[in-house]
């Protein structure tokens, strides 16, 4: 397991902990093994009945690894449309739980990071937290699923403002539109997250579990042919003279 991430287990729930705060959580190809053999993990084990992530640190995720996106410049579009669909797919796997997850947002959610807990039932944030989906402020279409379940969240019109503008917005403004069900104070985020889930890992699992499959289904339909829109759209980015100057940008500031 990644020192990155965090496993431990309490009362049927599974809590899971972004744990690089020096680095603000991003988004890693470690992680992203280390996350997706987690979450395995949790289907195979029927005493899991519920699932919290959380986040160490003052940042829950600032999203992709700017390293890496650096590198992917560098590559031929084919090579980042297969490693962005494969990327994004192992970081949905959240998705293929048929428990009820809750994602606790403690701190900045930005990008890929913030994307990530749209593959969660619940999110509670904090109200000062700043939250964004800003690839296009990078120059880089939307990816991990963005825009197929972000739409499915706060409706079109709103999703669209979310995208096209690429704003930060407070913990307390995503509870007002849907985004999140709660925004609280920082330091009662995650104790919240888990008192729900302890809640919920105290009903009878066989009709929790079929009540999850069915909320989840609308996630599942169509998904896939949003990851692979996406994956095209951002190899297409990485081609681009606009994103390289975007990334040169960001390395200057």
């Amino acid at each position: 397991m990644s020192s990155a991430l965090r496993v431990t287990h309490e009362d049927g729930v599974t809590l899971l902990v972004l744990d690089a705060p020096e680095k603000r959580n991003p988004l890693t190809e470690a992680l992203m093994h280390a996350y997706a053999a987690a979450i395995e993990e949790i289907r195979r084990d029927a005493r899991v009945r519920a699932v919290v992530l959380a986040s160490n640190g003052p940042a829950f995720s600032a999203g992709g690894d700017m390293g890496m996106l650096e590198e992917q410049l560098t590559w031929e579009p084919e090579k980042n449309r297969r490693q962005m669909g494969r990327f994004y797919r192992a970081y949905l796997t959240g998705l293929t739980l048929d428990v009820p997850a809750i994602a606790a947002i403690e701190g900045d959610a930005i990008g890929a990071g913030l994307t990530l807990t749209l593959s969660y039932d619940i999110r509670i944030a904090s109200e000062s937290a700043r939250l964004g989906f800003t690839f296009l402020n990078l120059g880089l279409h939307p990816g991990m699923g963005t825009t197929h379940l972000l739409p499915l969240l706060v409706g079109d019109a709103r999703a669209a403002e979310l995208v096209f503008t690429g704003k930060l917005i407070s913990g307390s403004d995503a509870a007002s539109i849907g985004l999140v069900n709660q925004a609280l104070a920082a330091k009662t985020v995650r104790e919240t997250a888990m008192t729900m889930a302890r809640e919920i890992a105290a009903k009878p699992g066989q009709a929790m579990r079929l009540a999850k499959r069915a909320l989840t289904r609308r996630k599942l339909e169509g998904l896939e042919a949003a990851l692979d829109y996406e994956a095209m759209a951002q190899a297409s980015g990485f081609a681009s003279a606009e994103m390289r100057a975007m990334i040169e940008a960001w390395r200057k500031r």
